[in-house]
């Protein structure tokens, strides 16, 4: 049987594969981020998710199934919506962390010179494809749907960011056009990274 790969909107009940494509895709930034308790930060990512929480919701997340399995995710959003889709995790954040959030909140707030995206740029915030399903193809697929999500918006690049030490994923993006456009080094290591960026046009 020849494996097909499709892509869906995300929805709630998603979460679960959306926690893990957040850690895989955050890495060491999301232990930070989210603190080292691997199971509260699952049940944060997954409230935040099905909650629609701004740039951590469903809406703006995609789903590659392969044979009719989820086992990818993209989350990418117009870089101009950035500042309201980040104020909108805020409301969630007490559902998501309890007491915790205010933990989440400074550290967020110490990397508050990162510069993630330009104005003129669709954003990838995440993509990953679960472990055992890696290598099939769904990753590229993944980007492919962004090149397409990036034209229907008539933006003229789509763009994302990698960790410096991440040279499998940073294989896969220039396999699939982007390049490498500005690095940051930075004392913080969570705030050293690769800014990648691909025309599309």
């Amino acid at each position: 049987m020849t494996n097909r790969i499709e892509i869906r909107p995300a929805r709630p009940d998603d979460a679960p594969l959306a926690a893990a494509v957040f850690r895989l895709s955050l890495g060491a930034f999301g232990e930070y981020l989210m603190g080292r308790d691997s199971r509260a930060a699952e049940i944060a990512y997954m409230r935040l998710f099905s909650s629609d929480a701004g740039r951590f919701g469903y809406s703006l997340a995609h789903v590659a199934e392969l044979n009719h399995h989820p086992l990818g995710l993209l989350l990418a959003f117009p870089a101009t919506d950035m500042m309201r889709l980040s104020l909108a995790v805020v409301r969630y954040l007490p559902r998501a962390f309890g007491w915790n959030s205010f933990g989440f909140v400074a550290r967020v707030l110490a990397l508050a010179n990162v510069k993630e995206a330009e104005a003129d740029e669709y954003y990838i915030s995440n993509i990953a494809v679960l472990p055992a399903a890696q290598g099939q193809g769904l990753g590229k697929r993944l980007l492919l749907h962004a090149d397409e999500l990036t034209r229907k918006l008539k933006l003229k690049k789509v763009s994302l960011m990698v960790a410096l030490e991440n040279q499998t994923a940073q294989r896969l993006y220039k396999r699939n056009g982007y390049n490498i456009v500005f690095t940051k080094n930075d004392k913080n290591s969570y705030a050293s990274y690769h800014r990648m960026v691909k025309k599309v046009w």
